[in-house]
């Protein structure tokens, strides 16, 4: 159901269609400077698009720090739901920790986004933590997750 959709390498080019995304999808949404951020903190970021033609479709932004990433953001345009381009980003990310030697992967999510936290928990995420009042616009508890990565033992 991806077919046509490929990933590449989020830069500044899709900033202006990011947050038309994010401002559809969230109520609480990064700011145009919150995506700069990420995006300008080179080897640390890990930052895909989603791209069918030259329309964005999806991202996901993340920051790779010692034996972790952290899964900021991931989104997907309402119309090109249910194709699994989240799946793909995630799967991209997952491959990317496997190939850095990456021992978890964490991220939050607003304790109310059943949808997104049952897609999680099929890709073997657990609940490890609330974060109080974590969400504004509404102020909401931020469900932290979890998946751990196996070892390499050939590394």
């Amino acid at each position: 159901m991806t077919e046509g959709v490929r990933l590449v390498p989020m830069t500044l080019l899709h900033l202006e269609q990011a947050v038309e995304i994010e401002r559809i999808c969230f109520t609480d949404p990064w700011t145009r400077g919150m995506f700069r951020s990420e995006l300008e903190l080179g080897d640390l970021s890990y930052a895909r698009a989603a791209m069918e033609g030259d329309r964005l479709v999806g991202y996901m932004l993340a920051v790779v720090i010692p034996e972790e990433i952290h899964l900021g953001n991931i989104a997907v345009r309402l119309e090109a739901r249910r194709r699994g381009i989240a799946q793909m980003l995630l799967d991209d990310l997952m491959e990317a920790a496997r190939r850095e030697g990456v021992l978890r992967v964490t991220l939050e999510v607003r304790a109310s986004n059943e949808i997104a936290r049952n897609f999680y928990y099929r890709n073997d995420f657990i609940d490890i933590a609330i974060r109080k009042n974590y969400y504004r616009n509404p102020v909401e508890d931020a469900i932290v997750m979890l998946r751990s990565l196996p070892e390499d033992p050939n590394g």
